[in-house]
């Protein structure tokens, strides 16, 4: 199930890469509004394509593919695939059989692999594997993944007569994963051996635009799904991942305060919170990505990786300031409005 919208240039490749995959006649194309030749290009290569006239947003499109096609009564699995995205040959034979083993299995998380364009989409791979070999992981362990990316999750279809994609947020895939958790719909693993190709931000604006999608997005779930108070291993994790967060900054913003202090009194002393967090932290991260992805060239990138991360740091604390306290560029918070209370009690009574 693939949204696309104004995806002219890569909606070949993406739709080429399932063909084999799954044949023709199970592969389907959303056009949500699009302006170019999305829809043409679709229909030269499946017949499966349904175009909405007005761009409604992704979460729409995939309600809309799930209903029109009438997905839920025909497949036993669902997996929505990004209109950039290519899925690895292995996919759906490493994953469908976990769903066999255990049947409470409610979605199957692959790993996101960037592509190595610059020096901005190598500092998202770097970030990727990180997260996914020490993050995800855990998270699987526990139970506790706080989202199923859009495009490398397989789902039971069944866990769509509970649940649609909600644009209550601007993540759809994390506030759809906070609600599998809160329905208890079952469980969600991640298995790195299957995987899927995607196009990352290439400029440091348009990967600006992401994240504070991205963290907007996280803080809005959080909120809406009423982070940490829910009693489950996600409440758990996602309040780790927000304290962590903002404790990042934090401490740099203490550690430059310190600055004129100590530069005078202890020079010396400045040295160990850097040389600390290089030696415990981002050599041994480095060597790791260098060696399981070989990539040698992230060493050359260190200082870059340097600056990635504070500005990461610095937008993840500027969303937590415009969702959590309302400080966005309306002055209002969206989380306080009539449609999310309602919104709210449907999630917990159901």
């Amino acid at each position: 199930m693939i949204p696309a919208h104004n995806e002219e240039a890569v909606i070949k490749a993406t739709v080429e890469s399932c063909l084999p995959l799954v044949g023709r006649e199970n592969v389907y194309v959303v056009d949500d509004g699009s302006e170019d030749k999305t829809s043409l290009i679709a229909r030269k290569l499946i017949k499966n394509v349904l175009k909405i006239e007005k761009n409604g947003g992704k979460a729409n499109a995939l309600n809309t593919a799930i209903t029109e096609f009438d997905l839920v009564e025909n497949y036993d699995f669902i997996m929505p695939v990004d209109s950039d995205s290519v899925i690895s040959d292995n996919f759906f034979k490493d994953s469908l059989p976990l769903f066999e083993k255990d049947k409470k299995l409610a979605c199957v998380v692959g790993r996101v692999v960037g592509r190595d364009i610059n020096w901005i989409t190598l500092y998202r791979a770097f970030e990727y594997e990180i997260k996914q070999a020490i993050h995800k992981l855990v998270q699987s362990r526990i139970n506790g993944i706080t989202v199923c990316p859009g495009p490398s999750t397989i789902y039971r279809s069944r866990v769509f007569k509970r649940c649609r994609y909600s644009s209550d947020t601007c993540t759809e895939d994390m506030d759809f994963t906070f609600s599998i958790h809160r329905k208890r719909l079952g469980r969600i693993v991640y298995e790195p051996r299957i995987s899927v190709s995607t196009q990352d931000p290439k400029t440091i604006g348009s990967y600006i635009k992401q994240l504070k999608r991205w963290y907007t997005g996280f803080w809005q779930c959080l909120t809406k799904h009423n982070i940490p108070f829910g009693g489950q291993s996600l409440d758990f994790e996602a309040a780790i991942l927000a304290n962590d967060g903002i404790l990042n900054l934090i401490l740099v913003v203490m550690y430059l305060l310190t600055i004129p202090v100590f530069i005078w009194s202890k020079p010396m002393a400045l040295l160990i919170p850097p040389l600390t967090d290089f030696f415990v932290f981002m050599l041994p991260m480095v060597i790791y990505v260098a060696l399981k992805r070989k990539k040698y060239k992230v060493f050359f990138f260190l200082p870059h990786f340097y600056f990635m991360r504070l500005l990461s740091s610095s937008i993840f604390l500027y969303s937590f300031f415009r969702v959590v306290l309302g400080t966005d560029i309306n002055k209002r918070n969206i989380w306080q409005t009539e449609r999310y209370r309602i919104r709210r009690k449907e999630i917990w009574a159901s």
